[in-house]
């Protein structure tokens, strides 16, 4: 079982054109409203995708990934 430990997100960018780097906002599917997680877990690059009910819980993942990642860069 591989586990994602929050020193493992990349760098969370946030931009004019959205995020990237440790979240990216994937848009809205069949299955949901989804985001996609990236990580590095022992030198490999992986990623998650998660994907919630509505917008304004995938809003609500991405603040708390924001905060308790406690970093990330802004571009306006």
């Amino acid at each position: 079982m591989m586990t994602m430990a929050l020193s493992d997100i990349k760098p969370i960018i946030k931009s004019k054109k959205g995020l990237t780097g440790g979240c990216e906002d994937l848009g809205n599917f069949a299955e949901g409203d989804c985001i996609k997680v990236n990580a590095m877990n022992n030198g490999n690059e992986v990623s998650w995708i998660m994907c919630l009910d509505t917008d304004a819980e995938k809003v609500a993942w991405i603040d708390v990934l924001m905060y308790v990642k406690g970093k990330f860069t802004s571009f306006t």
